[in-house]
């Protein structure tokens, strides 16, 4: 499997989503039938660790961008409820699940952004040369 382009942390930066963006939209659809896909982690614990991935298309260029990630962070979302032992959505623990998946769509969308547009530093400057004081110059 390819390098992640980033991670998103999430249930108190203890667990963590890669998150994989394709450098050819259309390759990308081609391959897959889709823009995007969520798949969960091979082996994934309860409250640590890698949880799962996603795959998005190149969002730059998708005018669906933003109803693509939340699509993904949503089956992201009910994938974490169905492994968590006891735990249903229920009116006790709705605003915590409510509150949790706008934290991942802002963080995905906090990474992207500087995923895709790196501050570039700029180029050092030329120091200007100061003249060393000479005989002739005293």
């Amino acid at each position: 499997m390819s390098k992640p382009a980033f991670r998103v942390y999430f249930n108190d930066n203890k667990q963590w989503v890669n998150i994989h963006v394709a450098k050819s939209p259309a390759h990308f659809k081609r391959k897959n039938q889709c823009h995007a896909y969520y798949i969960a982690a091979e082996t994934r614990k309860q409250r640590q660790g890698l949880f799962g991935y996603i795959y998005l298309s190149e969002l730059n260029f998708s005018p669906m961008a933003h109803e693509l990630v939340a699509h993904e962070v949503q089956h992201l979302i009910f994938d974490w409820v169905l492994t968590r032992k006891g735990m249903n959505i229920s009116e006790k623990n709705e605003e915590r699940i409510a509150t949790m998946t706008g934290e991942i769509s802002r963080r995905l969308w906090r990474k992207y952004e500087r995923w895709a547009n790196p501050r570039r530093r700029p180029a050092p400057r030329k120091q200007r040369r100061i003249p060393r004081k000479t005989r002739k110059t005293l």
